[in-house]
């Protein structure tokens, strides 16, 4: 337990987001950093052209469940017409749950009014990916070099669909840093942009420019601003809005085997001081992201491995158990493995 002045805690608590992360952030995985205090979660980066050509196996990234709401699904592409055609069919699907949400309302008084007024999905548009297949379509981060066409895809999203819509960009490519990509695209109706204070040759290292996010803040006033990269703890989350004056942050790789950080943020924020999750209580969290995984996605595990590999760093004979949990490939395998840590 770490301990600071209740004097300096940040008063109302601002936006805790669980960023985007590909092959990450799939329906078990928010649903859980939702139960820990995520207040808006990220879909994984969804192509837009998969959705345009009626791609099924796109479609399933777009999965979602009341209980995880608000989510905003994240758009990659390099085409307005794919954008265009994806905004219409994620603002259908929202639509049509939003209706569902209703009637179950009706039917059995089971939501809460607040539940209620937070059944909200958006939209994001991906201008931040840095990795080389995404690159290599025009997509991602290299879309910030060319303000024409980033624009286009903007009103292409923004004029197909009701959804608040939001951007998700770095620090910089080349020669176009973040305020000169927003001052392009500044009077077009989106409504919030996350920036990951990283430039392009950065990646996904080295220090973050909280300076420029704050610079960011300053200049678009009515615009949502969160803040995105190296927030591994509550000292990190604490210290970058302090130091950028956004309206939210961003958690993504820190929240790996560690999704109660929001939980420890917001304890932090609020009371100077928050808990670390003992061995026990860590198998519990384990066994029930499992339970998940399994009631969503059936009986193989093999694309899970990862996470149990995350949840056990650093704990005793953590190599050890997690040599086996690489292997593993069903339910039961899981369950008597965690039995014996």
């Amino acid at each position: 337990m770490r301990k600071t002045s209740k004097k300096n805690k940040i008063s109302p608590i601002p936006y805790l987001i669980l960023a985007p992360m590909a092959g990450i952030t799939d329906l078990p995985f928010r649903l859980v950093c939702k139960e820990f205090g995520a207040d808006v979660v990220y879909s994984e980066m969804i192509s837009a052209a998969g959705l345009f050509y009626n791609s099924k196996k796109t479609e399933t990234l777009l999965q979602t469940l009341p209980e995880e709401q608000p989510i905003s699904f994240q758009l990659f592409g390099a085409r307005p017409e794919h954008f265009a055609k994806a905004a219409k069919i994620v603002t259908a699907r929202s639509c049509l749950l939003n209706k569902k949400i209703n009637q179950e309302k009706t039917k059995t008084n089971s939501l809460s009014t607040r539940q209620l007024l937070n059944q909200k999905t958006s939209l994001d548009i991906n201008f931040g990916c840095p990795v080389k297949k995404v690159l290599k379509q025009g997509a991602g981060c290299k879309l910030m070099e060319n303000l024409n066409l980033s624009r286009k895809i903007i009103e292409a999203v923004t004029q197909n669909t009701s959804l608040p819509v939001s951007l998700k960009i770095r620090a910089g490519i080349g020669k176009i840093d973040a305020m000169k990509f927003l001052e392009n695209v500044s009077d077009l109706p989106w409504k919030t942009v996350m920036v990951h204070g990283r430039t392009f040759a950065q990646g996904f290292s080295g220090p973050i420019d909280l300076a420029l996010i704050k610079k960011i803040k300053v200049a678009f006033p009515k615009k949502i601003i969160i803040a995105n990269g190296n927030i591994y703890s509550p000292e990190n989350a604490k210290e970058t809005l302090e130091k950028t004056k956004a309206d939210g942050i961003a958690l993504a790789t820190g929240t790996l085997g560690r999704p109660w950080l929001f939980r420890q943020i917001k304890e932090y924020l609020n009371t100077g001081k928050y808990t670390t999750p003992n061995k026990e209580e860590i198998k519990r969290f384990v066994i029930h992201h499992t339970n998940y995984h399994k009631k969503i996605k059936g009986d193989n595990f093999i694309e899970f491995r990862k996470h149990l590999g995350w949840y056990f760093k650093g704990l005793s004979g953590a190599k050890k158990i997690r040599s086996k949990l690489v292997k593993v490939e069903r339910y039961e395998e899981i369950m008597q493995i965690i039995k014996t840590v």
